[in-house]
């Protein structure tokens, strides 16, 4: 497993599904990078990595507006 990802989805809170939405990966490539069938590319690391320095309100804020589809 990906431990970025991992730690990314225990961060948030979110499911595969939802984290892989947030990101804005499809996800059977969100689930093979997971799983350590496809690396993740610097690019993924580096806004995975912006998202978690956000601080709580503003990357709750982004999760329903992206994830849950509500605010917009």
């Amino acid at each position: 497993m990906n431990k970025a990802i991992h730690h990314f989805e225990q961060a948030t809170g979110l499911g595969a599904t939802q984290a892989a939405r947030l990101l804005g990966l499809a996800y059977p490539t969100y689930a093979q990078i997971k799983s350590g069938m496809r690396p993740l590319q610097t690019y993924h690391a580096r806004h995975i990595e912006a998202l978690l320095l956000l601080p709580q309100a503003s990357l709750s804020k982004l999760i329903q507006e992206h994830v849950h589809g509500k605010g917009r």
